[in-house]
C-alpha cells in the first residue's frame, strides 16, 4: 500500500496522530481531490485509515498505534540513502502517532533504561494506572532517522502528554516537527541530564 508515493505521502502526513480532511491530505500528496479520494479507499479498505464525517467533510486518521510503529519501521529502509529536507527538518524531535520520536526521543529513552533512573517517579507517571489500559506498557520504537529504539505503548504516549502539558515542547503548525523550549531544555536537563551541547546542530 505504501509503495504508492502518494499513499505514502498521506499516511506520513497522518503519523502526528491527528485527523486530516480529504482536501488537505490532497494537497499533503499534490494530487487531485479524486485521486485522493480514490487512494484513501484503499487505506480505508486495507485497515490503515479510518474515517469520519463531519459536515461535507471526510476526516481521516491512523486506525491506530500499530500502523504508526509499522511505517516508522518501514521507513529505516530509505535510512541509507541521504535523508531529504522534508526528513532533517523532522530529526531533531517529531511526534510519532501518540509519543516523542527522533534525536530527542531517543536520548530520553536511552536515560530511561539506565539502571536506578528516577525519572517516572520524579514526573509523577503512575505506572500503575498505564497498566491497567488495555494497549502495551512499554513497546521499543525503532526509530527511522536514528535507528535505535524510542519509547512507545502506553509510557510512551503518557510521556509525551505531559511533556506538552508542562509546554517543554511545542508543535509546529501542520507539520510532526516538534520544537523544545526554554522551559523544556531547563526540564530535561533536569530529569534526564541533557547537556547544552545535545541542542547544538549536527
Amino acid at each position: 500500500m505504501l509503495a504508492d508515493p502518494s499513499r505514502a505521502a498521506m499516511v506520513l502526513a497522518l503519523m502526528d496522530g491527528r485527523p486530516r480532511s480529504a482536501k488537505k491530505l490532497a494537497l499533503d500528496a499534490g494530487v487531485t481531490a479524486q485521486t485522493a479520494s480514490a487512494h484513501l479507499r484503499k487505506l480505508v479498505d486495507a485497515n490503515m485509515l479510518v474515517w469520519q464525517g463531519q459536515g461535507r467533510s471526510k476526516y481521516f486518521r491512523l486506525t491506530g498505534a500499530d500502523v504508526a510503529q509499522a511505517v516508522e519501521a518501514l521507513s529505516i529502509i530509505d535510512v541509507q540513502r541521504a535523508l531529504p529536507a522534508a526528513a532533517r527538518e523532522l530529526r531533531f524531535a517529531r511526534c510519532c502517532y501518540d509519543h516523542l520520536a527522533g534525536r530527542l526521543g531517543v536520548a530520553l529513552t536511552e536515560h530511561l533504561l539506565r539502571p536506578g533512573n528516577t525519572v517516572l517517579r520524579d514526573l509523577g507517571i503512575e505506572l500503575a494506572a498505564l497498566e491497567s489500559s488495555r494497549r502495551p506498557l512499554f513497546r521499543c520504537c525503532t526509530d527511522w532517522t536514528e535507528r535505535r529504539p524510542h519509547v512507545a505503548g502506553a509510557l510512551g504516549a503518557a510521556l509525551l502528554r505531559r511533556y506538552m502539558d508542562e509546554r517543554w515542547l511545542a508543535t509546529v503548525d501542520g507539520s510532526r516537527k516538534l520544537v523544545v523550549t526554554p522551559a523544556g531544555r531547563s526540564a530535561f536537563a533536569r530529569f534526564f541530564a541533557l547537556a547544552p551541547t545535545f541542542y547544538a546542530p549536527d
